[in-house]
């Protein structure tokens, strides 16, 4: 989704959302630490992520080289790390929708880090 912010101009007039597991009352908070400026949805029983496949990592998925090196890039940038508040083994999916409701595109990451380059998923757009 950060990648996806960062291009949002190269998405023409697509609707773009993120989904996430947090609580409704969190989504405010995580829009605003992301900077994202797209809708933000809460899926707290997690059906959207069962029904596109996303599932739970293992500790060595999640902890993966990738994953490791994403945080030291953060904090070589001067991120702080925070305890995390929600399932940290829960993988991501990255998916195109048409305008007609089919799937046009699904990524789902074998690691946090493991996202599809921008350009998949522009090309996958109506």
């Amino acid at each position: 989704m950060i990648a996806v912010r960062d291009h949002l101009d190269q998405f023409g007039d697509a609707r773009i959302a993120t989904v996430t597991f947090a609580t409704p009352e969190r989504l405010a908070a995580y829009r605003e630490h992301l900077r994202l400026t797209f809708d933000v949805v809460a899926d707290t029983d997690r059906r959207l992520y069962r029904l596109l496949g996303a599932e739970r990592g293992s500790r060595r998925q999640v902890w993966s080289a990738g994953t490791i090196r994403m945080y030291a890039r953060l904090l070589r940038a001067g991120r702080r790390l925070h305890r995390p508040t929600e399932d940290i083994r829960q993988l991501g999916a990255d998916a195109v929708i048409g305008r007609n409701g089919t799937l046009r595109y699904l990524s789902l990451p074998s690691t946090p880090d493991a996202r599809p380059p921008i350009a998949d998923l522009i090309a996958s757009l109506d």
